[in-house]
């Protein structure tokens, strides 16, 4: 540090300070300390890095700053998972010295100069996105070059972020195994058509691999417009396709959807839940969203240490693979079903 110092004409201090990006040093003379650190040939020792890191937040009571959580989802609204990752991000970030406030914007989302003289006001220096309403460009909601910024949804589409998310094509590959080893042939998939855009296409993706690859049927998966599907347009594609299990967007989908087709749950045809989020009969991929919600904090925090904010230039993806629950909308054992024929 001290021959860094001497080499670019500050002190110490500073050096320290530079080479974490604080903005309290201006950003010339950051430029110069890094540029003088790499001719010396530094190299940071990450047990010192540890050792102080620990020494300046043992030193600060209190919380040391705030983040904050935002979402276009209007409150009442919520899901359980949107809740359970607001829950474990509230809990991860007060365990690491964090104030965390959650924020709702308006949908569609427009310019918040409010919300921004907000935010600086309080202190929040990092941001995490939440899941929101529908896909959605963000682009004009903030000034973003000021935050540190991690997402926990594919929905934002821009400005592109680093991302903490289900692994949504391993997920649904589970899904497709799980069945395949209790006899399931003929695996459907009905799923809104936004929701497969948020989730670039993972779980049909996956039920087609399943049919390619995997050893079981093909079936036509049935990606509808709107939030539910139309009657005839489920029950037409039941008749042609013939499917033996049906996966669906979560369990409060798979409930109309069996109404529709006048089915008993349980029944002779199977249903899974994608984001088995409650307690019920239904099978399903629990997507964890409590490791979502830590690990988005986990990361914001060490963006903030580092100084990092605004979009990167390399966004990264963070996958969370997800844990198969059975329930008894499935069959419990391996069975030899009969293979259904589509007509």
């Amino acid at each position: 540090m001290r021959t860094i110092a001497t080499e670019a004409g500050v002190s110490a201090m500073t050096v320290s300070l530079a080479l974490r990006n604080h903005p309290r040093i201006p950003a010339a003379t950051r430029e110069r300390v890094q540029e003088a650190a790499a001719r010396l040939g530094y190299r940071p020792d990450p047990q010192v890095a540890k050792l102080m890191h620990h020494l300046r937040v043992g030193r600060q009571p209190g919380f040391q700053a705030s983040i904050a959580a935002l979402t276009t989802v209007r409150a009442g609204a919520d899901t359980t998972y949107l809740a359970e990752i607001v829950r474990s991000a509230r809990r991860r970030a007060e365990e690491l010295g964090y104030g965390f406030e959650l924020f709702r914007v308006e949908h569609p989302p427009r310019p918040q100069p409010a919300l921004q003289r907000m935010l600086r006001s309080r202190g929040v220096e990092g941001l995490v996105l939440l899941p929101i309403a529908s896909p959605s460009d963000l682009g004009s909601l903030l000034d973003w070059s000021g935050f540190a910024v991690v997402t926990t949804t594919y929905g934002v589409l821009a400005p592109q972020f680093h991302r903490v998310v289900p692994h949504q094509f391993g997920n649904a590959l589970e899904i497709c195994r799980q069945l395949a080893q209790l006899g399931y042939r003929r695996i459907g998939l009905v799923l809104p058509a936004e929701q497969d855009v948020r989730v670039h296409h993972g779980f049909s993706a996956a039920v087609a691999w399943q049919s390619m690859i995997g050893g079981t049927d093909f079936v036509r998966p049935l990606i509808h417009r709107g939030p539910v599907p139309e009657a005839a347009e489920v029950r037409g594609w039941f008749k042609h396709e013939h499917p033996d299990v049906i996966i669906a967007e979560g369990d409060k989908s798979c409930r109309p959807l069996a109404a529709l087709l006048d089915l008993k749950v349980p029944g002779r045809v199977g249903f899974v839940s994608a984001n088995k989020a409650e307690r019920s009969l239904f099978a399903g991929m629990d997507e964890r969203p409590e490791e979502i919600g830590a690990t988005a904090i986990e990361q914001l925090a060490a963006m903030i240490q580092r100084g990092e904010k605004g979009p990167p230039t390399v966004p990264k993806v963070t996958m969370i693979d997800g844990q198969w629950l059975a329930g008894r909308s499935v069959s419990q054992s391996p069975a030899k079903r009969p293979r259904a024929v589509a007509r």
